[in-house]
């Protein structure tokens, strides 16, 4: 692996927005979070199959390190999300759409930020379509320089191609930012099995570093998520076990939704490669 570079290339102009899939997907940029101090964006109340909201937790985690919550703040609980992409409700999906371009030209935008791809979760993947979209629209009109970064959820938060590294926002936390980091990951109510987990597997150290890398793809993600997603062998699990009625699949119910995006953008804009 390359080494991970220095530099910190925040960006010092404009307003910035975070949109992401669930409550708690904002501790993997913390540090980035306390310097910036975006508006966030939650698309659903990170209730999973318990039914109990993460959403405030949140509220009190962006109350001390800085951001403020947006009009699109726990929009939906998880269950009403994969009823919608199960149902292939493009038409909700679209005037969200519209809603993040209203949103990012009226506060004059000039960064976005958000969960990667990487097929883990059929809702992270569906976060990203929905940026990715508004992004194109907007850089096909009013925001041509709006910039897109993504930062990784599953793999480590180093993670980034080769390719990038010049590109990408790296962030090194001091010793006082990783404890405050880790005081809000210990702290989050919700996300306990979660945090244990991954320190116990990997430590605090990896979570000295935030890099939030250019995004070079657009709906079409399929290279992104796989030949199998993580997030359908769960799913069958899920389904087993009696909490879940059918798996959701990247071919079946993600895919079709990224084209009907598709079809939203180009008729938005006129141009099939303002999806790419």
């Amino acid at each position: 692996m390359p080494p991970i570079p220095s530099s910190v290339g925040l960006a010092g102009d404009g307003e910035t927005v975070l949109f992401v899939a669930h409550p708690g997907h904002e501790l993997r940029v913390h540090h980035w979070l306390e310097k910036v101090r975006p508006t966030v964006l939650v698309l659903t109340d990170g209730s999973g199959p318990s039914g109990l909201s993460r959403l405030e937790s949140t509220t009190r985690l962006l109350a001390a390190a800085g951001g403020r919550p947006g009009p699109v703040y726990g929009r939906f609980s998880d269950r009403e999300l994969y009823e919608a992409v199960r149902q292939r409700r493009s038409e909700l999906f679209c005037l969200l759409v519209d809603e993040l371009v209203t949103l990012l030209r009226q506060m004059d935008a000039r960064e976005v930020a958000g969960d990667a791809v990487e097929g883990f979760n059929p809702a992270h993947d569906l976060c990203r379509l929905l940026l990715n979209a508004a992004v194109a629209i907007l850089r096909a009109g009013s925001l041509p320089g709006l910039r897109n970064r993504d930062f990784t959820l599953e793999a480590l938060p180093a993670h980034c191609p080769a390719d990038m590294h010049g590109e990408a926002t790296w962030i090194h936390l001091d010793e006082a930012a990783l404890g405050r980091k880790l005081e809000a990951a210990g702290t989050f109510k919700g996300m306990e099995a979660e945090v244990s987990a991954i320190l116990r597997a990997h430590g605090p150290a990896p979570f000295a570093v935030e890099c939030l890398r250019p995004v070079r793809y657009g709906l079409g993600i399929g290279a992104q998520v796989g030949e199998v997603p993580f997030y359908e062998l769960h799913g069958q699990k899920r389904v087993e076990q009696g909490i879940y009625t059918e798996t959701l699949r990247f071919r079946e119910h993600i895919e079709p939704l990224a084209r009907d995006l598709m079809r939203h953008v180009e008729a938005r804009t006129g141009s099939r490669a303002a999806c790419r």
